[in-house]
């Protein structure tokens, strides 16, 4: 046995793997708490303002003890250092965050094959965060200087989901070739797919052979046409798609075995580009020529509760809704001179499964094997001055306690509250009139928004991942194009507001108000009046739209609690479906920007 092939369990080194099980563990409570999951008892406060608690489990021996602070939003920000776990009145090492679930999991009610599951998951996030630690973290101040695709590699992934590298499919030698956090770079497999059962869609200013020109060069595809020819194939016949390499041995040689038999589907070449994995995973930054198409590809692992496949329904629209959107917003001179972007899913191509696509209502994964899309290179968007970086990469704190923010803040010579005022400009003022002024909404969350900045100072934002998102209100969908009708979901009109309220307030800036309060001493009080300053400043520049202030009102006293992390453990499960599971809804949050404005209010009556 060749001994060097166990060279790849390194991150599992003891001091690594109790820290990032410290780690896991803090986090699972405080979002189990803010779902209303987890239920701890307080025993006691003490003059520093901190919380006491002690979080039971199904058996009287074991428990948790941890000191917190409260945040808004009903987020805790745990005291890591002050986590406990006691057996039998002893305190033991919090090295095992599988066993914290096993151990709740009649207080919790997780049905054993889920709880099962769900361990598997949390197991492969663990190792996954022990990669990361283990490869050592940059400082804060080497990050504020680093490139896009070097911060892209350093992020601890989804803020909100306790499993968010569960990524069912990988094995340990898989997380060090395709991880986004393991930053090696590597190039894209091509096939040739018969156009019986493929389809090429893209903007209407595109040519399909300059497209592919532009992307491979004439050398590369004269060389695929001539792999056809010499097997008495018609390169006419056929379309290019790029397939991740894990996807071509983990799914399309066996899932689509009968078509590579029969030559629908046809091993080319490696692409001579290298690219580098997003944190998505399966979108590829071009690291050979950067301002070429981000390609993204289907791999069909489970990971943050979906199958990362792509569907060819959706593929086939994505371009066209590109234009669409893009079209509204170019005719608005508010976001004209914010900057904003949207980076254009301009191209795709889909391979429709022969045997899946028959069966009625089968699984939405087994549709999703083979598929590319096409995306704008926000390096193409960039002016001279200025830089990019992932808006995940705001909650960045380093292993010696300082943020990233915080380096940015000092780094560009400016108040923290000037930074985050400028932040609110470049991010928030801009969601607000896509919401307010045109009625569609997707999730602008830190992974699809990229910051653009300047002197260390974000500037504006450019939006991905757009496309298969974007939900309407009625009002917007009455003035969609006729192709596009019973294409994009809809949503009442109640609702609509949420996708500020928990899409922005809960799910990016309850973590980024506590980044601001925790590590650079900017009062959480002061974060959330900036941001009610920052509707009210927009609301005035724009007042032609007070009727839809009113209707979509983000000043209500409470919103509903979206719950994403009790979706996995009770309601979704592992079940099998044949659509992508939607969030919980649980009672309510008290909103910050309501009570930043009362207090606002009541400031002006005492004055």
């Amino acid at each position: 046995m060749n001994y060097n092939h166990f060279d790849n369990i390194k991150p599992l080194k003891k001091a690594v793997w109790d820290k990032v099980n410290l780690n896991y563990i803090a986090k699972a409570i405080v979002e189990l708490m803010h779902e209303k999951l987890a239920a701890p008892e307080i025993t006691g406060t003490d003059t520093a303002g901190l919380t006491h608690f002690r979080l039971n489990t199904d058996h009287e021996n074991i428990y948790y003890t941890f000191a917190a602070s409260l945040r808004a939003l009903d987020y805790w920000h745990i005291q890591k250092e002050s986590l406990r776990k006691f057996v039998d009145g002893t305190t033991v090492p919090l090295d095992n965050a599988p066993a914290f679930f096993t151990e709740t999991q009649q207080t919790f009610g997780v049905k054993s094959f889920t709880l099962a599951h769900f361990v598997e998951e949390t197991l492969n996030t663990l190792y996954a965060d022990a990669f990361i630690h283990e490869k050592g973290r940059l400082t804060a101040n080497q990050l504020a200087d680093a490139d896009y695709q070097t911060i892209e590699s350093q992020m601890d992934g989804h803020p909100w989901a306790t499993i968010n590298k569960g990524r069912i499919g990988f094995n340990h030698s898989d997380q060090g070739k395709y991880a986004p956090e393991a930053g090696q770079s590597t190039q894209l497999a091509w096939l040739a797919v018969h156009q019986k059962r493929a389809d090429f869609k893209s903007l209407a200013s595109i040519d399909r052979t300059v497209f592919y020109e532009d992307e491979l060069g004439f050398e590369q595809i004269n060389q695929f046409n001539e792999i056809l020819s010499d097997k008495n194939l018609n390169p006419a016949d056929y379309l290019f798609i790029p397939v991740h390499e894990w996807q071509w041995n983990n799914k399309i040689v066996l899932q689509l075995a009968h078509d590579i038999a029969s030559q629908y589907v046809v091993p080319l070449a490696l692409g001579n580009d290298l690219y580098k994995c997003q944190q998505s995973i399966r979108t590829f930054f071009n690291i050979s020529n950067p301002r070429k198409h981000y390609v993204k590809t289907a791999i069909s692992i489970l990971n943050t509760s979906i199958f990362r496949g792509l569907s060819p329904k959706k593929l086939a629209i994505a371009p066209r809704v590109t234009q669409w959107a893009k079209d509204m917003l170019d005719g608005d001179a508010y976001l004209k001179e914010t900057k904003v972007v949207l980076l254009g899913e301009v191209a795709t191509a889909a391979y429709t499964h022969p045997q899946y696509s028959a069966i009625p209502q089968s699984p939405y994964q087994y549709q999703e094997f083979l598929g590319v899309i096409w995306r704008e290179s926000a390096e193409n968007y960039l002016e001279e001055g200025e830089k990019i970086m992932t808006m995940a990469s705001l909650l960045y704190v380093d292993d010696q306690g300082k943020s990233l923010v915080g380096a940015m803040i000092e780094k560009s010579g400016i108040s923290p509250q000037e930074w985050l005022q400028a932040y609110l400009k470049a991010y928030l003022k801009p969601i607000l009139r896509i919401f307010y002024k045109h009625a569609f909404f997707f999730s602008p969350h830190g992974e699809n928004t990229i910051m653009v900045m300047k002197d260390y100072i974000p500037q504006r934002i450019i939006i991905k991942d757009f496309v298969e998102e974007i939900v309407l209100t009625e009002e917007s969908k009455s003035k969609l194009p006729e192709d596009l009708v019973n294409v994009l979901r809809e949503i009442d009109d109640e609702l609509a507001p949420l996708f500020i309220l928990s899409g922005i307030f809960d799910a990016v800036f309850r973590y980024l108000s506590n980044i601001f309060h925790s590590y650079i001493g900017l009062n959480e009080e002061e974060f959330w009046k900036n941001v009610a300053d920052t509707i009210l400043e927009f609301q005035e520049e724009n007042p032609e739209l007070a009727a839809k202030f009113s209707k979509f009102d983000l000043f209500v006293p409470e919103f509903a609690r979206v719950c994403i992390n009790r979706v996995r453990l009770l309601t979704h499960g592992y079940s099998e479906s044949t659509d992508v599971p939607t969030p919980e809804v649980i009672g309510t949050l008290v909103n910050p920007v309501a009570f930043a404005m009362q207090a606002k209010e009541q400031a002006v009556l005492s004055y």
